[in-house]
């Protein structure tokens, strides 16, 4: 399949399946009994059927790197990358995600910023890539059950409660912020997304990732020697705008 048409398939595929997906995400995890066993369903069209493990973050982000890992805000637990896994069927993993992230890694290789920048297209498509992996982050903090640092005190209540509720004490933020995920990655038109991207070039020397779940991501791919900034919910008239409180949330979490 062309890019063109992995895009047109992954939005048909969110916009039929979406709301049977939603429902069984959070009775399972957010509003259901705890104790139920829970059968693992495709995070994008819900079948149970030929599920394999889909990463939050490509491997290829992180350069297959096991050492690679992140905290998460709620408890601080230290998480690697490459168990940070989803629930995918092997259609829509195998041939859907990852005929996009091929398509992805190709653009970053072609693109040097210097002779040659991005197409409206290609803007687009880095665009709808970022909003899949916010989809699929947000989905992790859902299915990941809360577990007190080894510094903080144990709460046996709260053991089996999500990240996502654990950081919105709210049922209806939490199931919000999942729908708009969603239904980002089933809208088409990006135009008024477009100066909310912003992209350069990294002197980082490894991978550098962090996002704010539904705000904002940021990530530094020195193998293309890429960073990218990119707002989800903001919108801007003007991409300085946008690219001013990009550095000052940069410089607030590097302290530099």
């Amino acid at each position: 399949m062309t890019i063109d048409e992995n895009f047109l398939k992954l939005r048909a595929i969110v916009r039929k399946h979406g709301k049977y997906v939603m429902g069984k995400l959070f009775d399972d995890y957010v509003t259901g009994n705890i104790t139920k066993k829970i059968i693992p369903s495709c995070i994008l069209c819900g079948t149970e059927h030929n599920i394999t493990k889909e990463h939050v973050l490509p491997k290829w982000v992180f350069e297959s790197n096991a050492k690679h890992s992140f905290k998460t805000d709620v408890n601080q637990l230290s998480r690697s990358y490459i168990s940070s896994t989803l629930p995918a069927c092997k259609s829509c993993n195998s041939i859907l995600l990852n005929g996009i992230e091929k398509y992805i890694q190709k653009t970053l290789s072609e693109v040097d910023l210097q002779n040659r920048y991005y197409s409206t297209e290609e803007w687009d498509n880095v665009i709808r890539w970022l909003e899949i992996i916010d989809f699929k982050f947000q989905v992790l903090d859902i299915v990941t059950k809360f577990r007190a640092h080894k510094t903080a005190g144990y709460i046996p209540a709260l053991a089996d409660v999500s990240i996502a509720f654990m950081r919105d004490f709210s049922v209806r933020s939490v199931t919000s912020k999942a729908r708009l995920a969603l239904k980002r990655i089933g809208t088409k038109n990006k135009n008024r997304r477009s100066n909310s991207l912003i992209v350069g070039r990294t002197i980082k020397k490894t991978f550098h990732y962090f996002h704010k779940s539904g705000q904002f991501i940021h990530l530094e791919l020195p193998t293309y020697n890429k960073g990218f900034f990119y707002f989800y919910e903001k919108e801007y008239i003007r991409d300085k705008a946008a690219l001013k409180e990009a550095m000052k949330i940069i410089k607030e979490v590097y302290q530099v």
